[in-house]
């Protein structure tokens, strides 16, 4: 009877990781706006009037476009500059961190950059990227809650795909203003000066899920099993 019992608490301590989704509203910029993020230019907020942000739409497959350093004709400086930026584009969401104590989070994301021009060019000047958790007052961190990026600064040169997923720690449960930022910048040469050639991040889809220990039905189902063996284990040894 002692190893029934033992069996039943050994799996009474097992548990299974349950998903439970959380909240990023529009992740998959299925509604093909905006609906649910936020956009800034140079630290003013959402102030452009040109092409910095757009919703690329394929046949209502829709990703969110953010752009940098474009002119017409391309190349230009003295063109006629497509998105406004000079500094970078960024743009955001706060994250929805309600859940239980115990649990962690999975962020999931798919997108790529691209560049006009790639270390091949001659004068080619790398624009750059990032992707980061920020608190609201300035300050970038990592999925551990660190300093630093989830993705850190990375120049881009030509095309580049990322599927990407992080375990958000467990200390960021339940806390409040916490910003997903994906942020797209402006190279410069030393003099200040950029390639007039553009970069772009395209943001397919990205989301957030709770991770949480939940004891599982087949487990509860296993414990009435073995339960009821356990009874007629031991009205056998009674009789």
């Amino acid at each position: 009877m002692k190893t029934i019992t033992h069996i039943i608490i050994l799996i009474l301590s097992i548990a299974y990781a349950g998903n439970i989704q959380a909240n990023i509203i529009n992740g998959d910029f299925g509604t093909c706006d905006f609906t649910g993020w936020q956009k800034d230019t140079d630290g003013f907020g959402d102030v452009s009037t040109g092409d910095d942000f757009s919703i690329v739409n394929n046949a209502g497959d829709c990703s969110a476009a953010i752009n940098v350093d474009r002119f017409n004709p391309i190349g230009d400086p003295l063109g006629t500059p497509i998105d406004e930026a000079f500094f970078a584009n960024t743009l955001f969401q706060e994250l929805d961190f309600s859940a239980a104590a115990s649990s962690t989070f999975l962020l999931e994301m798919d997108f790529s950059v691209d560049s006009q021009l790639t270390s091949a060019d001659p004068f080619f000047i790398a624009d750059f990227f990032s992707v980061s958790l920020h608190d609201g007052a300035g300050n970038f961190f990592d999925e551990t809650g660190s300093l630093g990026f989830l993705f850190d600064t990375t120049d881009i040169d030509g095309f580049s795909n990322q599927v990407l997923s992080f375990e958000i720690d467990n200390s960021f449960v339940n806390q409040t203003g916490w910003l997903l930022e994906f942020q797209l910048g402006i190279g410069v040469d030393n003099f200040g000066f950029t390639d007039a050639f553009g970069s772009s991040l395209l943001l397919n889809s990205v989301s957030l899920t709770e991770v949480t220990n939940v004891v599982s039905e087949p487990n509860l189902s296993w414990l009435f099993s073995l339960g009821l063996i356990g009874l007629v284990m031991r009205n056998k040894r009674k009789q």
